[in-house]
């Protein structure tokens, strides 16, 4: 049976380094809303990119994840902050 894997990494500017901490709390709920799924997503990795003034946040997968869920934060944070404009990742 193949193996199939999805990689990606991206940043996303939330503006502010109080935003950002916020996200991270948002992040968090939504990864507990995920281990409640059967089963779960593969999910993705977080944190706040210091050297970018710290009001950006690095999304990105451990060895897959699953782009559907990032999609739904990067919403969520654009509703709660917003953030308006393109965004894309790769």
């Amino acid at each position: 049976m193949a193996d199939f894997f999805t990689h990606f990494s991206c940043l996303l500017d939330v503006r502010t380094p109080e935003n950002a901490a916020r996200a991270l709390d948002l992040y968090n709920r939504m990864m507990e809303e995920n281990t409640a799924e059967d089963p779960p997503s593969e999910a993705f990795l977080l944190s706040i990119q210091p050297e970018h003034g710290g009001t950006q946040l690095w999304i990105r997968d451990d060895t897959t994840g699953d782009p559907q869920a990032v999609i739904e934060f990067v919403l969520r944070c654009a509703e709660e902050f917003g953030l308006t404009g393109r965004w894309g990742f790769q």
